[in-house]
């Protein structure tokens, strides 16, 4: 058995106009989302503010031989031309390979690693850093059960050397986005005993990120720019004691 390095597949494709789809598609899994932030990341690095991209998680692909187990198919061994054959591995390149090995159900992604979250990059003209994780919820609360504690240490070492760090956050039923800071949640979840941050609590303390031009369906790094205008690059100035106060309210 032997394991393969594979770049995640929607981060080996570039994001072009005629690429992505018009239409959002996949809200409920997040994957339209997903698609509408690749087209803002790539609206920004052809207006040069900034360069963004989505990062490939490392694993393998299982495949089922009809026996009783999964195991591993060794890709690395089918011919390849591109010059980051190693490194590099397309969705339809993988299913081209499990044709010709007479592989069934090879779609088992099982990933190695998610110590960084989905986006990383940098901001012009600062070069300043940028790392975050896109959630989207249909409720109305971003539920801490979907923030990993792995992710959440990553982005707070960032944050502490200096970059912009947090999560974006699509409420899709309101169809507004907000980017939630790092600083804001560690300091929201060590305040409130309950599981989740509210939606009105984006929409009293953070800015919404409004809506763009052609690939750009919303402008998260202007809203990220306001945000610390009001509160400062590490949120100080943000007070949340009156949420905290309310909240504790309602829990009694």
């Amino acid at each position: 058995m032997q394991f393969v390095k594979l770049r995640d597949a929607a981060a080996s494709h570039p994001v072009t106009e005629q690429s992505m789809p018009l239409k959002r598609r996949g809200a409920e899994t997040g994957s339209g989302f997903q698609e509408a932030i690749n087209r803002a990341n790539a609206a920004y690095e052809r207006a040069g503010r900034a360069c963004i991209t989505r990062k490939a998680i490392p694993g393998k692909f299982l495949i089922d031989h009809h026996r009783s187990s999964w195991s591993t198919v060794n890709l690395q061994q089918e011919k390849r031309t591109e010059p980051e054959a190693q490194t590099r591995l397309r969705a339809a390149d993988l299913a081209q390979s499990a044709g010709r090995l007479s592989i069934g159900d090879w779609r088992k992604f099982i990933p190695e690693s998610k110590a960084e979250p989905d986006y990383g990059g940098t901001i012009a003209p600062s070069g300043r850093a940028i790392f975050y994780d896109a959630k989207t919820t249909r409720r109305t609360a971003l539920d801490f059960d979907n923030l990993h504690a792995h992710q959440i240490g990553f982005l707070e070492r960032m944050a502490q050397l200096g970059a912009i760090a947090g999560f974006l956050v699509e409420f899709s039923r309101c169809s507004e986005v907000y980017f939630l800071p790092i600083q804001v949640l560690a300091r929201w979840r060590q305040s409130v005993a309950r599981k989740s941050l509210p939606h009105q609590f984006f929409v009293a303390n953070l800015t919404s990120a409004a809506r763009g031009k052609g690939l750009l369906m919303f402008d998260y790094l202007d809203a990220i720019e306001k945000q610390e205008q009001l509160y400062g690059p590490d949120y100080a100035l943000l007070e949340i004691a009156s949420v905290t106060l309310r909240s504790r309210r309602k829990a009694s």
